[in-house]
C-alpha cells in the first residue's frame, strides 16, 4: 500500500501493532466490566457469584489466548486494570490485602 503523501505512513505498516493494541483495549474493557460487576464485589461470599466470576474470567482468558496474548502479558494487563479500580471495589471488608486480586490471578 502506498502512502498518499510524503508525510503519511502506510496503514498496513501498523497492522500487527494495531491488532495488538485492539486486543489490549478489548481485554481491558472486558476486565473492567468483570471487576466492576456487582456480583464480583460479593464473590467471596456468594457461591453463585464465584461461578459467574470464574465464567467471566474464563472468557477473558480464552479471548486473550485466541488473540495470541501470552500469559505474562495478560497478568500485567490484569494488574494494570486492577490498579485503576476504586478502592471500594478492589478491597472489600471481607477481603484482606490483595486476597481478591490473588483469587483473580489464580482463577485465570
Amino acid at each position: 500500500m502506498e502512502a498518499n503523501s510524503d508525510n503519511q505512513i502506510p496503514l498496513d505498516a501498523f497492522l500487527g501493532e494495531s491488532s495488538y493494541v485492539s486486543t489490549q483495549r478489548r481485554l481491558r474493557s472486558s476486565l473492567h466490566m468483570v471487576f466492576q460487576n456487582a456480583g464480583f464485589q460479593l464473590a467471596d461470599v456468594a457461591p453463585s457469584a464465584t461461578l459467574d466470576l470464574r465464567a467471566a474470567l474464563s472468557q477473558v482468558c480464552t479471548d486473550a489466548r485466541q488473540s495470541g496474548m501470552r500469559a505474562e502479558q495478560l497478568l500485567v494487563l490484569i494488574k494494570d486494570v486492577w490498579s485503576e479500580l476504586p478502592v471500594g471495589i478492589a478491597r472489600v471488608p471481607s477481603a484482606h490485602g490483595d486476597e481478591r486480586l490473588n483469587y483473580v490471578i489464580t482463577t485465570c
